[in-house]
């Protein structure tokens, strides 16, 4: 069995790899990622109070975060301007896309359009971990996000 952090790293190449030859029809291609990152995970939730947000790569093409949700801690409705992925790496819950519930657990990734209305309750009372990618680059969109732009 592979460790956590080869497939963390596995994750970030193919994301990497994805975004940098991405072309969709009349749009540019991001321009390439000229090295490589590897970027280390939290094996959990860990322990505090509440909601905790951890930036663990951001570029112009991606940036990558945790959100540990602790005690139930909900994640409120929110978009972002990006498309972007919420992989659940540790817990369960559901996340509401677009005012529909989607069960997930360990696991589990939600893909998320550009904008997309989203939410996350974990179960009564668990704690969750998520890892969030946000594919700044995908599509031709390099720009990154507006300024206050939060979990």
């Amino acid at each position: 069995m592979k460790s956590k952090h080869s497939f963390a790293a596995a994750l970030l190449m193919l994301s990497v790899a994805v975004i940098s030859t991405a072309n969709v029809q009349g749009e540019t291609t991001p321009r390439a990622v000229s090295r490589s990152q590897v970027v280390e995970l939290p094996s959990s939730a860990g322990s505090g109070d509440g909601k905790e947000v951890t930036v663990l790569l951001d570029e112009s093409y991606l940036k990558l975060a945790t959100i540990a949700l602790r005690h139930g801690t909900l994640l409120p409705a929110h978009s972002a301007p990006v498309p972007t992925t919420v992989h659940v790496l540790e817990g369960k819950g559901v996340i509401h896309v677009g005012g529909q519930p989607v069960p997930v657990s360990r696991g589990t990734v939600v893909s998320l359009a550009a904008g997309e209305e989203h939410d996350v309750v974990p179960e009564t009372g668990g704690n969750m971990l998520l890892l969030v990618h946000y594919l700044r680059g995908a599509r031709g969109n390099t720009s990154p996000p507006p300024p206050g732009h939060k979990h």
